[in-house]
């Protein structure tokens, strides 16, 4: 599968699951891993997705009693024919000439689909994965099929036109100049511009109107945020103080209001016990880690 490629196989190409991420909202970690700046997530021991993996056969053999359709497994990773660095796994092929790709999902997602009376809706995710696939095994439909908390099982068929494969090599070949020339887009959040802009270079910078004025407004919210952190607080302490050692606060009606109950134990490494007792071991172990930006505004 997919995430089992080395290090070196997912730089060197752009990959369905990196269309997927990119339109989730994940494009900037996409392009930090290809460019080695950040670790792809280990996922091998991750019961969800291993589960996910061995679920795939049988949510295939699903498809199969439901549409009398034939699928085939595919154990190759594939590249388009035009772009070498467009590439993709594939879960099966089908004997009309498509491919299937399938999921195992919690049941709660299955609101975000439509069921077999209505307009077909997908998330985009699921939809650009589905025709990547599509442009680089050459085939104009992908069934998509899901097993919802291993007791509903729903599956759509995507057809693209060759225009709409041609948008997305073009879309796709954008995220791919960014890998090539290690651009990046604007970050979006707080998390995305400290991965992006993770050290400073020691110089000034003269602020404009408008970042000026987001200054201004952003030390008012966090004023605003202190205000009511102290109203959390003493709420906070209010009930507590009410509550006593009592684990659970109802309403007359018995109706829960608020819990507060004593967490099971638990063990943990405790590092200043083993500075204590093997001083010389416990040296040998520390790592210098480079520090992080920290943003104030004053």
């Amino acid at each position: 599968m997919d995430q089992d490629f080395s290090q070196e196989s997912r730089a060197s190409a752009w990959w369905a699951t990196d269309s997927r991420r990119a339109v989730s909202g994940h494009l900037i970690d996409v392009l930090l891993e290809k460019k080695g700046e950040k670790e792809r997530a280990d996922l091998s021991e991750i019961e969800v997705v291993q589960m996910g993996l061995k679920m795939q056969p049988a949510i295939a053999r699903l498809f199969e009693e439901e549409t009398g359709i034939g699928a085939q497994e595919l154990e190759i990773a594939g590249t388009h024919k035009t772009e070498p660095w467009l590439r993709a796994h594939f879960d099966f092929a089908t004997n009309d000439g498509g491919l299937l790709e399938v999921k195992n999902f919690n049941a709660a997602l299955i609101t975000k689909y439509s069921e077999p009376d209505e307009p077909m809706k997908l998330p985009e995710a699921d939809y650009v994965q589905c025709l990547h696939e599509a442009c680089v095994y050459g085939v104009d439909h992908v069934y998509f099929a899901v097993l919802f908390g291993g007791q509903r099982f729903r599956w759509w068929k995507l057809e693209f036109t060759a225009e709409q494969k041609d948008e997305f090599v073009q879309r796709a070949a954008a995220w791919w100049a960014m890998c090539v020339n290690k651009t990046m887009p604007e970050p979006e959040t707080p998390d995305q511009a400290r991965a992006v802009w993770r050290y400073d270079d020691g110089m000034h910078i003269i602020a404009n109107a408008h970042v000026e004025t987001a200054c201004a407004q952003l030390k008012k919210i966090k004023e605003q945020i202190k205000i009511l952190e102290g109203h959390e607080e003493a709420y906070t302490t209010a009930i507590q103080n009410f509550m006593a050692n009592k684990a659970i606060l109802e309403t007359m009606a018995g109706d829960t209001l608020a819990t507060w109950k004593t967490a099971k134990g638990t063990r943990r490494f405790d590092p200043d016990l083993l500075k204590k007792a093997m001083p010389n071991i416990y040296e040998q172990f520390f790592v210098e880690k480079p520090g992080s930006r920290r943003f104030l505004v004053k």
